[in-house]
C-alpha cells in the first residue's frame, strides 16, 4: 500500500479511478465499504426525519384509549351495581329464613332496634312488654343480635343497614306480632284469615297507577337502595332523610317511620312528572312476609308450639291430654289440621 494508500475517508467515485490506486489499496478500500461502520451525522439527520409518531397519530391512539377505558368502567359499574342488587336480595331473604327461626323458638317476631346508633338488638317500650306503643315503634333496623345472625347479614348491597317493620297492634294494624300478651296477639287463626296489617303497593310503569298487592303483610324488610336516602348507616346516628315528596313520592313513603304502606317497583332514575313518572326516580327494594310465609312451615314441620285450642275454630278443646277436639278443622295453606289434635301442644306458645 506504502505511500499511495488515502485516507479511508473515501469516495465511492474513486474506485473507478484506479490508475492511482495499486491493487493491494483497492482491496482494502473495497473490504473496508463493505464492512458496517457507525452512522454518519447525515446519516442520523435523514433517519431522525422518518422515526416517530406524528402529533395526528398519538391523538387518535390517545381517543381510542379513551373510548375503551369509558366502556370499560361502565361495564364494571353495571357489573358492581347488579351485584350489589343480587346481594341485596340474597340477604332479604336469609333475615326472612332468621325470622321463621326467631318464631320457631319465641312464639312471636322481635320488636325493631330503633337505637340511635343502632346496637343489634330489639327495643321494647316498656321494657319487657311490646314495641306497639306508637307506628314509629315498630319501625328500625333489624335486630341482628336479637335474631342471633352476623351483622354484616343486615347490611345491604351498599352498605346500609336495612330497615325492618313490624306489624304492632298500634292502629289500624289489628294484631301484635311481637307479643303473646299485649294488645291484641296474633293466632294460628291468621293463616286461614289474615288481619289488615301493612300495605304492599306496586307500580306495574313508572306512569301506572299504583296497586295494592296485600294489605295483610306482618314484615317488610327494606333496603333504600344506592342513594340511601331514608337508611340508617353504619355510623350514623340518625337516619338520612327520605327525599321530599316533591322530589320522590314513592321513595318518601317507605321512608318515612312509622309508614304502614311500602311501595315496590322497578329501578327509575327520572325525574317526578306527573303523569309520566308520579313517583318520581325509584331504588329502593321491598321484601315482606304474610303470615302464611312466617307461620305455615312451622306448621307443616309441627315446631310451633302451644295450646292446641288454637287448632279449632271453636276453641273448646279439654284442658287436659289427649286435647283432642271435635270442631271444625281450620284450612292451614294447603295443610288441614285433622281433628285438631295434639299430643303435648303444638302452636303458639302460652
Amino acid at each position: 500500500m506504502g505511500g499511495h494508500r488515502k485516507s479511508f475517508l473515501i469516495d465511492r467515485h474513486d474506485l473507478a479511478q484506479d490508475t492511482w490506486l495499486t491493487d493491494s489499496d483497492e482491496v482494502f478500500v473495497r473490504r473496508y465499504l463493505q464492512t458496517p461502520h457507525l452512522p454518519t451525522r447525515d446519516d442520523m439527520k435523514q433517519k431522525s426525519r422518518h422515526s416517530g409518531f406524528t402529533l395526528a397519530e398519538i391523538a387518535v391512539v390517545l381517543a381510542i384509549i379513551g373510548i375503551a377505558m369509558t366502556m370499560g368502567l361502565k361495564m364494571l359499574t353495571a357489573t358492581l351495581e347488579n351485584s350489589a342488587y343480587s346481594e341485596t336480595r340474597a340477604k332479604q331473604e336469609r333475615i326472612k329464613l332468621a325470622l321463621v327461626s326467631f318464631m320457631r323458638s319465641n312464639g312471636r317476631l322481635p320488636c325493631p332496634d330503633t337505637a340511635l346508633p343502632a346496637t343489634g338488638t330489639e327495643v321494647v317500650a316498656p321494657v319487657g312488654a311490646s314495641c306497639n306503643l306508637t307506628a314509629a315503634a315498630g319501625y328500625g333496623v333489624v335486630p341482628w343480635l336479637t335474631l342471633q345472625i352476623p351483622r354484616d347479614s343486615v347490611l345491604d348491597g351498599w352498605g346500609n343497614l336495612f330497615s325492618y317493620r313490624v306489624g304492632n297492634s298500634f292502629a289500624p294494624v289489628l294484631k301484635n306480632w311481637t307479643s303473646k300478651t299485649v294488645g291484641i296477639p296474633f293466632d294460628i287463626n291468621e293463616l286461614a284469615t289474615s288481619s289488615v296489617a301493612l300495605i304492599i303497593q306496586e307500580r306495574d310503569t313508572p306512569g301506572s297507577v299504583l296497586n295494592q298487592v296485600t294489605n295483610q303483610a306482618v314484615v317488610v324488610i327494606l333496603s333504600h337502595g344506592k342513594n340511601g336516602l331514608g337508611a340508617l348507616t353504619t355510623r350514623g346516628n340518625a337516619r338520612v332523610p327520605p327525599p321530599t315528596v316533591a322530589v320522590a313520592v314513592d321513595e318518601n313513603t317507605n321512608g318515612t317511620l312509622g309508614s304502614r304502606t311500602f311501595v315496590r317497583r322497578a329501578f327509575n332514575d327520572s325525574p317526578l312528572v306527573a303523569g309520566t313518572n308520579p313517583g318520581g326516580p325509584f331504588d329502593d327494594l321491598v321484601a315482606y312476609m304474610t303470615p302464611q310465609e312466617l307461620l305455615q312451615p312451622l306448621v307443616t314441620e309441627r315446631t310451633l308450639y302451644g295450646k292446641c285450642s288454637a287448632y279449632c275454630s271453636t276453641g273448646n278443646c279439654p284442658a287436659v291430654p289427649p286435647n283432642t277436639c271435635n270442631a271444625t278443622q281450620i284450612p292451614v295453606g294447603l295443610v288441614s289440621i285433622n281433628n285438631c289434635t295434639c299430643t303435648a301442644g303444638q302452636l303458639l306458645p302460652e
